[in-house]
């Protein structure tokens, strides 16, 4: 959703892109970038030069080695429809297991008595039967979910972990719970699991673009130097710092986001075509170089034209999802659609073309295009992995080296490893959560697991969230997610009005005044950020 309050204005945006074409023809070598040349008198100029970098995270209580708890589903509490079922299926433990996992109701439910409080590993043996896709389910502790329980297709049983989940001393009520359901579970067993470990935060990836800018390179420094200290605070606002979200966020806390979120998807030929103006550019300058603002872009990319079914079950605007378009990335992948591939290609270059004028002004952008990779509802998650990949080198290809936009930090989240493109083209790894309403869990265990997907330590990032996370469960579960940045809409507004469907406003308070996460005001100014 775009949203059209703007404060910015079109004086100062008009006159930022003229001082960007003036700045690009006057650059010289050794001092390419005055910073002074694109703020306006509104320009923050107040900079915090205390930021604490040496805080230590708490020490978590050891869990006995020995512990073990096992217990089988058809011995447990069903919840709404979930029963037990007839023996169909092979590999079961016990007599039988249960399934009828079909509305957020129907959940399996263990109660579990823990010694210690402390981290543990939830193991759920769980089978999908006849089901034609993988299943994802939600493992719930004590009415929050913590995790996702991963079934496999298949008609027999198999184990899915959800590690490094922390339960306190006491009964706990754990469930398998029903978000893509029709599944069956059969056990769950919980034994002593892995803290996340320090050695997690210490980064020893590089940029990939050894030819990045000096302010890429000292924003990726200050990221650096945060990572396992503080969480930096990110929100979408398709208008600005000014924008709904934004100032409902300082409405209600005192505090902007340090991090503003932004969609390159009106920057699409095939949106262009049709009337759209992109202005997230212009924006990103704005929030850079005058509220001395941290920036990271999408880009939901609108299928080109041909591609778009275009009727009023199936519009124009909405081509970036897999049922409004015809696009097969994997027959233009694979050759077989050559006019797709051209399309395809020109589309990325009209794209980087849009993103020059950042590169001019040295804004540095936490890049994250092809998001949420290996999801079917986008048209680029929906094909093969290969052909998935393919299309990211092209873009990584296109943007560094065709078109020379040294100023991306290049950030890649999904749900797969499978479909992780690698180390050689990937600077942050991130994943996109969605918990259930009122959900402020730190999701340790997707944290760990994303921790494993690379060959060397890279910065992990909450690249967009519905509920905002609980600043003190990052640090009890050691889970210091670089930054989160919420989705605008319904996550922080019902028609215009601060919502407290996903947030309550006083999570929105502690959020964004917490000792362990950074807001704009907490920002040093980041364009003379040291570098070693």
């Amino acid at each position: 959703m775009i949203m059209l309050t703007k404060r910015f204005s079109a004086v100062c945006l008009a006159s930022c892109c003229m001082l960007i074409s003036m700045a690009a023809c006057s650059k010289q070598e050794k001092n390419a970038y005055d910073i002074t040349s694109f703020q306006d008198v509104t320009a923050r100029k107040e900079f915090n030069t205390a930021l604490d970098l040496n805080q230590s995270m708490k020490v978590p209580e050891a869990v006995p080695d020995d512990f073990f708890w096992c217990g089988e589903a058809e011995d447990a509490t069903c919840a709404g429809q979930v029963a037990v079922m007839d023996v169909a299926f092979p590999g079961y433990s016990g007599q039988s297991y249960v399934g009828n996992f079909q509305t957020p109701e129907d959940q399996i439910i263990f109660e579990v008595e823990i010694p210690v409080s402390g981290v543990y590993d939830l193991s759920f043996q769980t089978c999908a039967g006849f089901a034609e896709t993988a299943k994802q389910n939600p493992a719930i502790v004590n009415g929050v979910s913590v995790g996702t329980i991963v079934t496999e297709m298949g008609t027999s049983f198999s184990k899915s972990t959800v590690a490094g989940v922390y339960l306190e001393t006491g009964i706990n009520e754990i469930a398998a719970g029903t978000e893509w359901g029709y599944y069956f579970v059969d056990q769950l067993t919980v034994t002593p699991g892995d803290p996340i470990s320090a050695d997690v935060y210490q980064v020893t990836a590089t940029l990939s673009n050894p030819n990045a800018s000096n302010h890429t390179k000292r924003l990726y420094q200050f990221l650096l130097d945060c990572y396992g200290k503080y969480t930096i605070t990110g929100q979408y606002c398709d208008s600005g710092k000014f924008g709904t979200e934004m100032t409902m966020i300082h409405d209600q806390t005192g505090e902007y986001p340090a991090m503003l979120g932004l969609d390159m998807i009106d920057y699409s030929p095939s949106r262009v075509a049709f009337g759209s103006t992109g202005k997230a550019v212009d924006y990103a300058i704005d929030f850079y170089c005058n509220q001395g603002g941290i920036v990271t872009m999408c880009w939901h990319w609108n299928a080109p034209k041909p591609y778009l079914i275009n009727t009023a079950e199936h519009p124009w605007y909405s081509g970036f999802y897999t049922e409004h378009c015809t696009l097969n990335l994997d027959a233009i992948a694979d050759g077989t659609d050559a006019v797709g591939r051209e399309l395809l290609l020109s589309d990325i270059d009209a794209v980087a073309e849009a993103m020059k004028p950042l590169q001019e002004a040295d804004v540095p952008i936490l890049w994250r295009p092809l998001h949420e990779a290996s999801g079917g509802w986008f048209w680029w998650g929906s094909c093969k992995s290969e052909s998935y990949l393919w299309l990211w080198n092209q873009i990584y290809d296109a943007f560094t080296n065709k078109h020379g936009l040294n100023n991306l930090i290049w950030v890649w989240n999904g749900q797969d490893k499978a479909w992780y493109p690698g180390d050689d083209t990937v600077d942050i790894i991130g994943m996109d959560l969605y918990p259930p309403e009122h959900t402020y869990a730190s999701q340790s265990s997707t944290f760990s697991e994303l921790a494993t997907w690379s060959n060397e330590n890279k910065l992990i990032a909450l690249t967009e969230n519905g509920c905002m996370p609980d600043p003190d469960l990052l640090v009890r579960d050691h889970a210091m997610w670089s930054w989160f940045c919420t989705w605008s809409g319904d996550f922080i507004h019902k028609h215009y009005r601060a919502s407290e469907q996903y947030t309550e406003f006083s999570m929105w308070k502690k959020v964004y005044q917490s000792e362990y996460t950074l807001a704009l005001s907490d920002l040093p100014c980041l364009w003379d950020y040291p570098l070693p």
